[in-house]
């Protein structure tokens, strides 16, 4: 069942990682000419990463999703820089260099950064699944409790007003929750693989 939270949540986390990314990078880009587009840049970049963070934890608590973490290490390609054999002023300057030129390097960097424009449209498919089928199932489930108001149910081709008609409908929504859990887990179970492929180190 966490998985329903998940795919609801796609919507507005989606929503919110797409303005935020798209923002910025057109801020950033409209602004270079002026060096001031650089450090927004620089920042998307670092909000970015701690989106893709907080994604990743997100997908690995509610789906239980395995996806490879990725260590300091793994990011800088080399020592952390800032050990015994550098100055102050290395520490500083040329430190930040070599994080900011392993950022830039590293896949996960721009497979993240899509992953979260990708969240959006994503985000609106599985919104729009799990919205559907808890709807059709609840109203399915619970038709004792509203067929008698106004003409009752109308399902096109069957007018539901008696009681009895809305006791199907209740008795089709048992095996409809079912089917409907399984295709929340089969999306949720895409959504999983898209994320492990796209924020976890590849092995």
């Amino acid at each position: 069942y966490l998985n329903i939270p998940y795919l609801l949540l796609g919507l507005p986390l989606g929503t919110a990682y797409f303005v935020i990314l798209v923002t910025g990078i057109s801020v950033g880009f409209g602004m270079v000419v002026i060096w001031v587009g650089v450090p927004i840049l620089v920042l998307v970049l670092l909000v970015s990463w701690a989106m893709c963070q907080f994604d990743r934890v997100l997908t690995i608590s509610l789906l239980k999703e395995d996806i490879p973490p990725v260590t300091r290490g793994d990011r800088d390609g080399q020592p952390a820089a800032g050990g015994p054999s550098l100055s102050v002023e290395e520490r500083l300057f040329i430190g930040v260099w070599r994080r900011l030129k392993a950022h830039l390097s590293d896949r996960l960097t721009w497979t993240g950064m899509l992953y979260l424009l990708l969240r959006f449209p994503a985000g609106i498919a599985t919104f729009t699944i799990a919205v559907a089928l808890i709807t059709v199932t609840g109203a399915l489930l619970g038709a004792p409790a509203y067929y008698w108001v106004d003409d009752g149910i109308d399902l096109g081709i069957w007018q539901v007003d008696v009681l009895w008609e809305a006791l199907l409908l209740t008795l089709a929504g048992i095996p409809a929750v079912f089917v409907a859990l399984h295709l929340m887990n089969e999306t949720a179970l895409l959504s999983g693989r898209m994320a492990r492929v796209m924020l976890g180190k590849l092995h």
